[in-house]
């Protein structure tokens, strides 16, 4: 009866066993199904081991001479697509082989390049540990999340651990731009109580402009703030994201314990749902690398040695300058917030901090401030209480203060206008006043004195000149000149001197000098008549 075996191992045992036992190697092979030849093998073997040892490790057996295969004919070619290009297909090189006249498959193919083309080894990266309080790692990570109100929204995810105690911020946000990078760092920085002296950064533009030399130039806007907090960052070298591994990692534990099985209503409950994680799991958990929960580790360690915040805050709010319409309105991220009627037309300064909007005169006097609502809702906010009587706010009289200010032609023209057009004065008027959208307040009055020399009390005849006598202007460049004009009055003033202060100090040294040098003196210089000089002087 034939003997089961369940592997090769076990039929050497059992070789070996039975034949000490009395078994012929004749009777083995009858009872194990096999070959005489193959039972001397495994006996041979035993005793080689026995006398001479063996080596635990298992030498490679000599592999048989390849057979010939189709591709052989091909090789030289498939060299030389490899050389013109190292990371072309599998599938292009069959098509340039099978038009050369090889009919083989594709599998063989993809065997043979393996071989002649193997895959780089990738250096390994070395992980470093950094002393407590030194070392941040901040980055962003998309994610598409199905709310049970919205429906499928794509987030980003916010993070920023600490390279010692591994303690992580995280937080989820519609938008990625600076303010809300800078926003994000302040609430992590609260969150720790305390600043890392560095941090760690990947290439986005809004932290690295550009590499120069081998060397990044960071975004002076940023480089400012992160300045006011006593951090230095680093940025990574471009395509070695494996740099910042600490930070890498943890959008795995993310992804897996806080977004998974979890299903949220909106942003606000992920937000909400993300500071009860980061209390609740991400705080506690035991880390695989240093073995202890990180806030454990942080409050024992990691506090103390981080940078005090600063008394003030950086002030993350967003600066813009807007010319208030005609209806009254500032329009921010296609939302129109309401301002009070006396300042339309004029260039107003407009802060929007994350929840608010704040709206300031030229002088710099706070005017108003609402809620920030969210971009991109195209929601005109209630006016009710901020632009008065309805009546007041259409016709000449809410404008003619505006259009009076700009200059002393002003007058003259609404003269005209009123004389011409009594009824559309109004409209007309509100016209004009929208040019400094565009135009600046003196080049319109300009145009308005052109217009009153022809007797062309119109808007369109006002709009003709500027268009032909004018350079349009951006509200930019406004900024820039306000911005000298105040450098120029903060600025000592410059007197000249008079000449005759710098000839009494350097007479006595141009007399010596030209004694000297053997030269007549300052009187020999006058001429010798005193009409060739006044004749010199005429035209």
């Amino acid at each position: 009866m034939t003997t089961i075996i369940h592997s090769r191992e076990e039929l050497e045992r059992l070789l070996v066993t039975m034949n000490g036992e009395g078994w012929s190697i004749r009777k083995l092979a009858h009872h194990f199904s096999i070959s005489r030849n193959m039972v001397r093998r495994v006996l041979r073997k035993h005793a080689s081991a026995r006398n001479q040892g063996h080596d635990i490790v298992r030498k490679q057996t000599k592999q048989a001479t390849p057979r010939h295969s189709k591709l052989d004919p091909f090789v030289g070619r498939i060299k030389e697509l490899l050389k013109d290009f190292p990371k072309i297909t599998g599938q292009r090189v069959y098509e340039e082989i099978t038009a050369a006249g090889y009919n083989g498959g594709i599998s063989i193919l993809q065997d043979r390049l393996r071989m002649l083309r193997p895959t780089p080894k990738k250096t390994p990266v070395i992980r470093f540990e950094t002393a407590p309080g030194l070392q941040g790692q901040m980055d962003w990570s998309p994610y598409t999340i199905n709310f049970l109100r919205c429906g499928k929204i794509t987030v980003n995810c916010f993070s920023y651990i600490l390279g010692f105690s591994r303690r992580q911020y995280i937080d989820f946000t519609m938008r990625r731009d600076f303010f809300t990078l800078i926003r994000r760092h302040q609430d992590s920085f609260s969150h720790f109580n305390g600043t890392p002296r560095q941090c760690l950064y990947d290439n986005e533009k809004t932290v690295v402009l550009r590499w120069e030399a081998g060397k990044p130039v960071f975004n002076p806007s940023f480089a400012a703030f992160v300045t006011h907090y006593e951090c230095k960052p680093i940025a990574c070298m471009p395509k070695r994201a494996q740099t910042k591994g600490k930070i890498e990692r943890p959008f795995q534990y993310v992804e897996h314990n806080l977004l998974g099985g979890r299903k949220f209503q909106d942003l606000d409950d992920l937000k909400a749902s993300a500071r009860w994680w980061l209390q609740n799991r991400s705080d506690t958990h035991i880390h695989d690398t240093t073995g202890r929960p990180p806030l454990e580790l942080f409050m024992e360690e990691e506090l103390e040695a981080l940078t005090p915040l600063p008394h003030c805050p950086y002030d993350a709010g967003e600066v813009a300058l807007r010319v208030c319409s005609i209806e009254g309105y500032l329009e921010f991220e296609t939302n129109r917030y309401p301002v009070p009627y006396e300042y339309v037309t004029d260039i107003l300064t407009l802060k929007a901090t994350e929840h608010e909007v704040f709206v300031y005169s030229p002088e710099l006097a706070l005017i108003v401030r609402h809620e920030r609502l969210q971009a991109g809702a195209a929601i005109t906010l209630d006016a009710k209480g901020i632009h008065g009587p309805r009546a007041v706010r259409y016709g000449l009289e809410p404008v003619r203060e505006q259009f009076l200010a700009l200059g002393d032609e002003a007058e003259s023209f609404l003269a005209g206008l009123m004389a011409q057009q009594s009824k559309n004065g109004g409209f007309h008027v509100r016209a004009i006043l929208r040019q400094k959208e565009t135009y600046h307040s003196d080049d319109i009055h300009r145009a308005i004195t052109h217009a009153c020399r022809y007797q062309a009390y119109d808007h369109r005849a006002v709009e003709r000149i500027l268009k032909i006598k004018a350079k349009p202007r951006t509200l930019e460049s406004y900024r820039n000149e306000r911005a000298a004009d105040n450098l120029r009055k903060a600025l000592p003033p410059i007197k000249q001197r008079s000449l005759q202060e710098y000839s009494s100090l350097l007479g006595d040294n141009r007399h010596e000098t030209s004694t000297s040098n053997g030269q007549l003196g300052t009187d020999s210089k006058q001429p010798e008549n005193p009409q060739a000089q006044h004749n010199s002087s005429d035209p």
